[in-house]
């Protein structure tokens, strides 16, 4: 299978290798201090991408567990996590070459990271804020929907793994996105979120079937769209089914 590369991937790899190619140049704290140019690269530009990462998975925890505090203390709490991912993989490597340091040395190699930590999350926060800005326009979201199928009515979209399955009125594509991030953008569209992994226009539900007090969407592409519980109150007030 062919797996789709979106336009928010190449820029988060030009991102990566930009950021570990000036940390390369820089050799921040002299940690690679003596290593040939290509390892020294290797090394910082294989860091930042692993800190991404795994801040990829974690800002959705921490964002939910961490929902009520003030937005400055949310950050701060999720640069020193991913911190903490970082160290712990930097000393795992060190591990592996026999060159591990010193108990003693750990804090201030945490404090080394942590800085670099917090670069990382001021990228992720900038991005977010641009999907939040785009919330409000459902435009924002047709532009990712790959040429193939373009141009169709969209009728739902859900996740695989950490795909989005796009299923239009043309057929069907996958792209790289969060669930998360593409809610935010379908915001101002005619549709609702059915499932933990399931978005459905309102366009694109042929028939609706209840059985056993279970809820199924049956879409105009022949698929059928499970409505859970959770979400099965919003859709009733949205005036889908009585």
């Amino acid at each position: 299978m062919k797996l789709p590369i979106s336009r928010d991937l190449i820029l988060q790899g030009l991102w990566t290798v930009g950021i570990g190619s000036f940390l390369t140049v820089i050799d921040p704290f002299g940690a690679t201090r003596g290593l040939p140019p290509f390892f020294n690269w290797v090394y910082w530009t294989g860091f930042v991408a692993y800190g991404t990462l795994v801040a990829y998975f974690i800002v959705p925890v921490v964002e939910k567990a961490l929902k009520a505090w003030p937005p400055v203390l949310h950050y701060l709490a999720l640069s020193l996590i991913l911190a903490v991912f970082v160290s712990a993989g930097i000393l795992t490597v060190s591990q592996l070459a026999s060159e591990l340091p010193p108990l003693r040395y750990w804090p201030k190699l945490y404090g080394y990271v942590w800085v670099i930590s917090v670069g990382i999350t001021v990228v992720m926060v900038l991005r977010e804020r641009r999907v939040t800005s785009a919330q409000n326009d459902g435009a924002a979201f047709e532009k990712r929907i790959p040429a193939e199928v373009s141009g169709g009515t969209l009728y739902a979209i859900n996740a695989e793994d950490h795909y989005l399955r796009i299923r239009t009125s043309r057929g069907n594509a996958l792209i790289l996105m969060r669930l998360s991030d593409a809610l935010a953008e379908l915001n101002s569209m005619d549709g609702l979120r059915t499932h933990r992994s399931w978005w459905v226009a309102r366009d694109g539900v042929e028939k609706i079937e209840r059985t056993n007090g279970k809820i199924i969407l049956h879409l105009r592409d022949g698929t059928s769209a499970p409505v859970s519980r959770t979400y099965a109150p919003e859709i009733r007030k949205a005036g889908w089914f009585s």
